[in-house]
C-alpha cells in the first residue's frame, strides 16, 4: 500500500516536472525558422511574451521580434514603442506593431499610432518610425511579430508596452484592465 503511493506520488512530481519544463519556455531556448538569430533577448513580465532584438546604436535600425505565446487565435496582439519614453502613461502616444490571427496560420499585421484611450485598433494608422519587414505568424498559440524599425541615432533606451485583447468579428476591442495588462509595459535597455 504505502509502495503504491509512493509510486503515484512520484509519476505525479515527474509529470507536474515535465509539465513546468515545458511551459517555462525561456526567450534564450527559443529557436527562430530559418535560424534567424537576435543579438538579445528578454523574456517579459507579464502576458506571456518575449522580446528578441538587434540593435546598432549607430544607425538606430532596432531589428525585433515580439513573441505572445498561449493566445487563442480570437485575440489581437500588439507590441508598441512610447515615444515620449513616458511609462506612467505608456499607452497614450504609443506607436504599436498589431496582428490578428488568421484561421489560415497567417496573422493579419499592420501599424496603429494610439492617441487616447479609447483605443481604435481596427483603424490603420501610419507611426512614426520607418519600418521595413512588418510580418506576422500565428503558430501552435503563438504570435510573432517581426519588423525592423527606424529610431534616432543614439538611442539607449526606450518604453516599451505589449498587449493583448479580444476580437469581435475579427474587430480589436479594449483590452482587459487587471493587473497584467495594466502594467506590461517597461523601460528597455537597447545598449
Amino acid at each position: 500500500m504505502v509502495s503504491n503511493m509512493l509510486r503515484l506520488v512520484l509519476c505525479l512530481l515527474v509529470l507536474n516536472s515535465l509539465h513546468l519544463t515545458s511551459s517555462a519556455q525561456r526567450c534564450k531556448e527559443y529557436h527562430f525558422p530559418a535560424h534567424k538569430v537576435y543579438d538579445n533577448c528578454k523574456d517579459l513580465p507579464r502576458l506571456s511574451s518575449f522580446l528578441h532584438w538587434t540593435y546598432s546604436e549607430a544607425t538606430g535600425n532596432l531589428d525585433i521580434a515580439f513573441r505572445h505565446t498561449e493566445i487563442a487565435s480570437n485575440r489581437w496582439v500588439a507590441w508598441a514603442i512610447n515615444p515620449k519614453n513616458n511609462t506612467n502613461n505608456a499607452m497614450i502616444g504609443a506607436q504599436a506593431l498589431v496582428a490578428i490571427p488568421q484561421s489560415n496560420g497567417n496573422a493579419k499585421v499592420y501599424t496603429s499610432s494610439i492617441t487616447s484611450y479609447d483605443i481604435n485598433l481596427k483603424n490603420r494608422s501610419n507611426i512614426i518610425y520607418d519600418y521595413i519587414g512588418l510580418i506576422s505568424t500565428y503558430q501552435n498559440s503563438e504570435v510573432v511579430i517581426y519588423a525592423t524599425l527606424t529610431l534616432p541615432i543614439g538611442t539607449k533606451s526606450l518604453v516599451h508596452l505589449w498587449q493583448d485583447g479580444p476580437l469581435v468579428a475579427s474587430v480589436p476591442q479594449k483590452h482587459e484592465l487587471d493587473y497584467a495588462h495594466l502594467h506590461s509595459k517597461e523601460v528597455l535597455h537597447l545598449v
